[in-house]
């Protein structure tokens, strides 16, 4: 056996898949500095000569993402079409659920297929702990009977070099990030708020740089990773034809790691959508504000604490809503957030004068370092 791990990902062209699986590599590195790293596709199936290094390793990682889904095997990850292949222990790192309506209640039932449950007893037979990025996702598989879990957060929460360092927000603010969200995707009154949002930013910082960054590309780019979802290439390119008609700054960093470490360093201030966005500036103690639309940005309240402002009051996600999206017949099944406008204004004013909750983040990732550190410390 090899002083080795693999990690499973699933970065296609989303920045944020990217981060995490760059994070991972390197927590697990400055944690276990004598283990190596190996990183394979989650979302295709695991070659013979890719399962050899497997089970000549010593642990397979499940890394990231909103993975825990309903078809979470083979849908999120493929493995192979027999999970006793894999002779390796295998355990999770900061994978998450997804839930449109995001609630509490909605970890009490949260549904699973028979094949991912399959490879969940799996994980359990290596009694090794798993690692999850939220504690909605924790009680989720809680309340499905696994309770060998750990409420790590997601891997990229933590940067060495700034693990100590508070929030600190800046006396002069010059450049600002606006991240776009997916909702837009089947939403028009989503598309219509995202407009609404920028322009209030411009409002409340005249002077500042307010660039819009696309996270998942508005190019080909886009279509060749996801090609059978046209949707979000869609709305995207019907804001970015609205951003250039009304000479708003904008970036692509989709794709890389590396893009988003590169220009989110540059940020002196983060309002969006995207939940790695916030992360990541959060991880840098920058600050940021994050708009929830869906469970992921709801569950991540409960662990970050700081400032996250629900976007939706309501999303219908019934079997009818699901044939006429795919069938692309138009329905809006969110009800947005209609006021998020004066609720960035009056929490901003506030928070920039007297307000302590733009740091708050920081100090739950230092309190939360404490149980990735034990999740890593107890791999083989």
């Amino acid at each position: 056996m090899k002083e080795q791990y693999v990690i499973l990902t699933g970065s296609k062209n989303n920045a944020g898949d990217h981060l995490i699986k760059y994070r991972a590599k390197k927590l697990l590195q400055w944690l276990k500095p004598n283990i190596d790293v190996i990183d394979y596709n989650g979302w295709e199936k695991l070659s013979d000569n890719q399962l050899e290094v497997i089970n000549d390793s010593k642990a397979l990682i499940l890394t990231g993402g909103p993975a825990l889904q309903k078809n979470m095997y083979p849908g999120v990850y493929a493995l192979r079409d027999n999970l006793d292949d894999i002779k390796a222990p295998v355990t999770t790192m900061g994978i998450g659920w997804y839930d449109s309506k995001g609630n509490w209640d909605n970890t009490h039932n949260y549904k699973l297929d028979n094949f991912s449950l399959k490879l969940l007893d799996k994980i359990e037979k290596s009694r090794l702990l798993g690692s999850v990025r939220d504690y909605h996702t924790l009680n989720a598989l809680n309340s499905l009977g696994y309770k060998n879990y750990l409420m790590t957060g997601c891997p990229a929460l933590y940067e060495k070099d700034f693990i100590k360092n508070p929030i600190i927000i800046p006396n002069k603010i010059e450049k600002i990030a606006f991240s776009l969200g997916v909702s837009m995707k089947t939403s028009k009154r989503m598309f219509e708020q995202m407009k609404i949002v920028l322009l209030t930013l411009k409002n409340l910082f005249p002077i500042a740089n307010v660039e819009v960054v696309f996270h998942h590309s508005p190019t080909q780019e886009y279509l060749n990773a996801h090609g059978s979802n046209k949707k979000l290439y869609i709305a995207q390119n019907r804001y970015l034809d609205w951003l250039k008609e009304n000479s708003f700054n904008y970036i692509d960093i989709s794709g890389s790691a590396t893009k988003l470490v590169k220009y989110y360093s540059t940020v002196d201030l983060h309002f969006g959508y995207r939940v790695h966005a916030h992360i990541f500036m959060s991880s840098l103690s920058k600050p940021s504000v994050l708009f929830s639309e869906d469970g992921r940005g709801k569950a991540l309240e409960r662990v970050m604490g700081g400032i996250i402002i629900d976007a939706y009051r309501k999303v219908t996600n019934n079997i009818l809503i699901k044939i006429l999206h795919k069938l692309s017949i138009p329905i809006d099944n969110f009800s947005p957030n209609f006021n998020l406008d004066s609720d960035i204004e009056n929490i901003i004013n506030y928070e920039l004068k007297y307000g302590i909750k733009l740091e708050q983040p920081k100090v739950e990732i230092q309190r939360h370092f404490k149980v990735m550190k034990k999740f890593i410390e107890q791999l083989p």
